[in-house]
């Protein structure tokens, strides 16, 4: 902190009351900012409150540009991206009040630790990667990624949390970085050749911040290790980095191309996303993509590849399910059952909708594997005709049940690094599949011997949950297949959905009585249960991407948005077809809600205003069985009774393709890849699709 910086803050110290915080310990400065704990007087809350230097609060641009991008910041939904109360301006300064970590941030643990193991260092960049491609989705550039702005919440009873936080020199897309007082705007030991240039930098420019960081991590250096500021500056510009094994021999020299990748001086020579950089240096340091490690041995698993033989087309809509199922399905409807043009819901739509890393590392690859293995069956994999125009589709896999009895799959699910994929049926079984190689990785029995109807992993990959018809929701350690807890349900109403919160913190289950009940995953307990306002079973349940709100979908046709800190209800969306909701799912930004109907249509809703905003019609015959967003909000998938799976423009409104479903059963549950490359389709003849979509 300079001298005139420490002059002009000298009025803020413990005590004084800043924009109605109480401030009571300085616990960080930079050269433009000082951080103090503090105590919301409104709320109570305790607050990490951010004091821009007043000098800045003088420049009318960068003041109206730091309050406008520092509030749009708040809004970009991830679990990693520091949470956002406040920012404003007050008494002369700028400010802004986020959420206080214990932890400490990275740099500290720089200090204390020096140059870190592979496995931390990924445990750090793959978070980060996360929360900024979420700011590049919203049009944010962070522009100072650095170790003092990545917080560490530290836990003894469960895995550090990383927060990215600091986006207070945040700014658009393809926007320079000069200020009027001429301040860079960055950290020289961080920053991207266009950003010192002063030229329009994007997502790419971070990305390059982000090299710098795990080159630091892994050697306890930066990769341009200078005295003068000015020669970092020029090292930047003009020279290579240093190898890894320079600082810290026995590193694999792959990680040394990635790095050398990220650290491109041209930004069009990087990756095309952080997540794309961070997955690509944990295949160099010989780690498996994110959480993939749990999921088993590759030797061990089992070819379970079906070789599909039918010709494209759209199928009947034949109702392939028994009596049973039929009856479970329409329990709880709150009619009389008598509804001639509504093909019986199906349940358990999952929204535990992940990354599919390795489809999107090798999506040439994965195309061309699958092409050589139906090849070897006599069978090309169909593709869907298409213009320049149009988008286009090809079926790279079909993972069919290898077991007696198949059952008609409810639900399907990714693990949020995309490594496996899970899928349950209405025998009872949930099968694990490995996305990479198409192979089985393992089988779980319904302890109770019943349809399993909903299946969602837990955000870290370890946990998976399954509810069954009996009304019960287990528990499995991903990793050894075990079963670790088991949540108990009514007596007589089977669940029909289950979801966990985006911080892995809260569990929801749904059932066919009215009622969605709401657990802590950490305890297992009980800690609120939703009524159903109309009595009506529960089909579909999904969180907000900031997990503040619940989306609850009933068979009576209405589907109700709850205050999760309350329990407050805030808001009920009226299906206009006045039929039952199959499925509900919320856009990646949280500001739209699709729900699905018996009747073949999809609406879309402004969640601010609980208004329509646009419908997606169906076929006229088929229910819409689910629906999904695309990861980056301008696509949905809707998979219905007859057998298909339609794609959707939502800026437009318009249909834009089709994919065919396998043989003649009902699409039950469909979920994206979060880079929209990659859908699985789960159907009633035991299979489930895997879709390359371009």
């Amino acid at each position: 902190m300079s001298e005139d910086f420490a002059v002009r803050l000298a009025g803020f110290r413990a005590g004084s009351l800043v924009a109605g915080y109480r401030l009571e310990a300085q616990v960080g400065t930079g050269g433009t900012a000082v951080v103090f704990q503090a105590r919301d007087e409104r709320l109570g809350r305790l607050v990490a409150l951010k004091i821009l230097d007043p000098a800045l609060a003088e420049d009318g641009e960068f003041r109206r540009r730091f309050i406008a991008e520092s509030r749009a910041a708040a809004l970009v939904d991830d679990p990693h991206i520091i949470p956002v109360y406040e920012a404003g301006e007050a008494e002369g300064v700028l400010f802004i009040a986020m959420r206080f970590v214990k932890g400490g941030d990275l740099r500290g643990v720089l200090h204390r630790e020096g140059a870190l193991t592979p496995g931390r260092v990924a445990a750090f960049i793959s978070p980060v990667a996360s929360a900024l491609d979420a700011a590049h989705a919203a049009g944010l550039v962070h522009r100072d990624v650095k170790p003092a702005n990545i917080l560490v919440d530290a836990g003894a009873d469960r895995p550090d949390h990383v927060y990215l936080s600091d986006f207070g020199v945040s700014k658009g897309a393809m926007s320079s970085v000069a200020t009027g007082t001429g301040q860079f705007l960055g950290t020289p030991d961080y920053s991207a050749p266009e950003q010192i240039q002063g030229l329009a930098v994007d997502g790419r420019a971070d990305q390059y911040a982000l090299a710098c960081l795990a080159y630091e991590l892994l050697t306890g250096a930066v990769p341009f290790e200078r005295h003068e500021g000015l020669a970092v500056i020029y090292a930047h510009l003009s020279e290579p980095p240093p190898s890894l094994g320079s600082r810290r021999p026995g590193l694999p020299g792959a990680a040394d191309q990635v790095l050398a990748r990220g650290l491109a001086k041209a930004p069009e020579k990087r990756y095309g996303s952080c997540w794309d950089f961070a997955d690509a240096l944990r295949q160099a340091l010989g780690l498996a993509p994110e959480q993939a490690a749990a999921a088993g041995s590759d030797a061990a698993m089992t070819r379970a590849v079906s070789r599909p033989t039918e010709k494209p087309g759209t199928a009947g809509g034949a109702d392939t399910r028994t009596a049973r199922q039929r009856v479970q399905a329409d329990a709880g409807s709150g009619s009389d059952g008598v509804q001639p043009t509504r093909r019986p819901r199906r349940r358990g739509v999952s929204r535990a909708f992940s990354m599919t890393v390795w489809l999107r590392q090798h999506r040439v690859l994965a195309v061309a594997m699958a092409c050589a293995v139906l090849a070897g069956a006599g069978v090309v994999p169909f593709v869907l005709a298409s213009s320049p125009s149009s988008p286009s589709y090809s079926r790279v896999a079909t993972l069919a049940e290898a077991s007696a009895g198949h059952g008609a799959i409810e639900s399907t699910a990714f693990s949020r690094s995309g490594t496996t994929l899970a899928t349950a049926d209405s025998n009872g079984r949930t099968y694990l599949w490995n996305v990479a190689t198409q192979t089985l990785a393992g089988t779980l029995t319904d302890p109770s011997s019943a349809g399993v109807t909903s299946v969602a992993f837990s955000r870290d990959g370890t946990t998976l949950a399954t509810a069954d018809s009996n009304g019960s929701t287990y528990l499995w350690n991903v990793a050894t297949k075990t079963l670790t807890a088991t949540l108990p349900g009514s007596s007589s109403g089977g669940l029909n959905s289950v979801a966990f919160s985006p911080d892995g913190t809260t569990l929801a289950t749904a059932d066919s009585n009215g009622s969605t009940y709401l657990w802590n995953n950490a305890t297992k307990t009980l800690t609120a249960t939703l009524p159903d306002p109309t009595s009506g079973a529960v089909n579909s349940v999904a969180f907000s991407p900031s997990g503040a709100a619940l989306a609850t979908a009933d068979s009576n046709g209405s589907t109700y948005l709850w205050n999760l800190a309350n329990q407050v209800l805030t808001g009920t969306l009226t299906d206009p077809s006045n039929l039952g909701v199959n499925s509900v799912a919320f856009s990646p930004d949280g500001t739209a809600v699709a729900t699905a109907d018996g009747n073949g249509s999809t609406y879309l809703w402004n969640v601010a205003a609980k208004t329509l905003a646009g419908t997606l019609p169906g076929s006229g015959s088929g229910a819409v069985n689910s629906v999904a967003f695309s990861p980056d909000g301008t696509a949905v998938a809707t998979a219905d009774g007859n057998g298909s799976t339609y794609l959707w423009n939502v800026a437009a409104k318009t249909l834009a393709g089709t994919l065919p479903g396998s043989g003649s059963g009902a699409v039950n549950s469909v979920a994206f890849s979060p880079d929209g490359t990659a859908l699985a389709t789960a159907n009633d003849n035991s299979s489930t699709d895997l879709w390359h979509v371009r």
